[in-house]
């Protein structure tokens, strides 16, 4: 595999980014491991036709929301015309008939085109994927549709019959390290090899999910230190079920309490840098402004670190404040 030259694409702006955004592929060229992927979308961006529904599914962290939104800006639609939804908040069938209206008039900016990204697509209910049959079927011809999903039996088949399929796969040791050693060297960092070697190994083949524990590790001065901080994985599916409940607004203290003993070994840590990046992916999204106040102080409840020798209280007391707060 070709390495890439990441330090020479990295502008000053960016440096306060998190590293797993800071370092998302741009271009088709960047994605790692999932070579037949990118073949297959190469010769469809070239075509003089090509298709207007795309369907991106595979395990979490392994890039089907940055290829829909590489896909989207090769299809020429303008960063002001891309529209990305979270189904897991926009899940009924009047949210997707007003993205859909929105849809309907041509873009501004240099091309007409527009294109709606639906995250976590096995969220929308069942009348919501029937009012998507015939846009997905006959959609606009300026308007571009992709689905990203983890669970794809939960789409209906009329829908992913009708949709280019792209099924992605979890990254291989070898990719995941190349792309630690790019970021490593991008960013001049001293972090032991065998720490960076055991983040490859405990990403799960999930390129996000490294960068996110390359961060966590990357003051580590010894592999036991760095394991400790890495002894639970980062997106369980206790931690992503919390933050859906968070957001729909039906997390319970019981429920709350119910999730995290389910987790006994878990790091407070890291579900933090889950729950604080899962929020920050739904404030870019919001809809509504209406929205945007809660989404803001819950963000504010996990934006500054736990401190480990504080244990679970951190983690409970910014569950509580939201939970309870006036």
């Amino acid at each position: 595999m070709t390495r890439r030259t990441i330090a020479a694409n990295t502008e000053p702006v960016q440096q306060d980014l998190p590293l797993h955004l800071k370092y998302r592929p741009a271009v088709l060229k960047e994605v790692l491991g999932q070579k037949d992927v990118v073949k297959s979308l190469q010769t469809i961006i070239k075509a003089k036709n090509p298709g207007h529904a795309y369907m991106f599914t595979g395990p979490a962290g392994t890039g089907k929301t940055t290829l829909a939104r590489i896909l989207a800006a090769e299809f020429k639609c303008d960063l002001a015309n891309i529209l990305e939804v979270d189904a897991a908040t926009n899940s009924g069938v009047d949210a997707m008939r007003d993205v859909m209206s929105a849809l309907r008039y041509q873009g501004f900016g240099d091309t007409p085109n527009k294109a709606i990204i639906i995250d976590e697509c096995h969220g929308l209910s069942k009348q919501a994927w029937s009012s998507l049959l015939k846009p997905v079927e006959e959609p606009p011809p300026h308007v571009y549709l992709f689905f990203c999903t983890t669970e794809t039996g939960k789409v209906p088949d009329a829908i992913v019959t009708r949709c280019h399929n792209y099924s992605l796969r979890s990254l291989k040791f070898d990719d995941v390290m190349d792309l630690l050693e790019d970021v490593y060297d991008a960013e001049g960092l001293s972090t032991p090899e065998a720490v960076v070697e055991l983040v490859a190994r405990s990403c799960d083949g999930s390129a996000r999910q490294a960068l996110v524990m390359l961060s966590m590790v990357r003051d580590c001065e010894s592999v036991d230190e760095a394991a400790s901080l890495l002894e639970s994985p980062l997106e369980r599916k206790e931690v992503i079920d919390l933050c859906r409940l968070l957001l729909k607004r039906e997390l319970t203290w019981k429920k709350a309490v119910e999730l995290l003993q389910a987790m006994p070994d878990m790091n407070p840590e890291s579900v933090r840098i889950v729950v604080v990046n899962y929020l920050a992916k739904c404030l870019v999204g919001a809809k509504s402004e209406r929205d945007v106040p809660d989404l803001l102080y819950m963000t504010s409840q996990f934006s500054k670190p736990f401190n480990p020798s504080d244990k679970m209280a951190p983690l409970l007391l910014a569950l509580g404040n939201i939970l309870f707060a006036e």
